[in-house]
């Protein structure tokens, strides 16, 4: 099970960053506001304590954040995912790993 204080710092990051993105705030803003979530979150995926579910949880959700630091992102779509996030976090069923398709050019053997 995720930590209750890790959940309630994203909520407020939630929070914090929906109020940015209707202000118009830029994208780095909103950023700033999570940031202190996505510290707490690596601060708890470093500690050993965790049952592998719980650490695949957050392994995931350290994943998604690391989309929300992209620099191309729009504030809107942050959000949507810093949502993503806690619904991760909030999930009763561990993820299931997820395989990604690299794309690219063809290689020639």
């Amino acid at each position: 099970m995720v930590n209750a204080r890790l959940l309630a710092i994203g909520r407020q990051a939630v929070a914090e960053v929906a109020v940015s993105v209707e202000k118009g705030d830029p994208i780095v803003r909103c950023q700033l506001l999570a940031s202190e979530f996505y510290e707490a979150l690596r601060r708890e995926l470093r500690q050993s304590c965790q049952t592998d579910a719980t650490r695949r949880t957050l392994i995931s959700a350290a994943q998604r954040c690391d989309r929300v630091a992209i620099a191309s992102i729009s504030p809107p779509r942050m959000l949507e995912e810093l949502r993503g996030v806690i619904g991760v976090l909030q999930s009763r069923s561990p993820p299931v790993p997820m395989l990604r398709v690299i794309q690219g050019g063809l290689s020639r053997v």
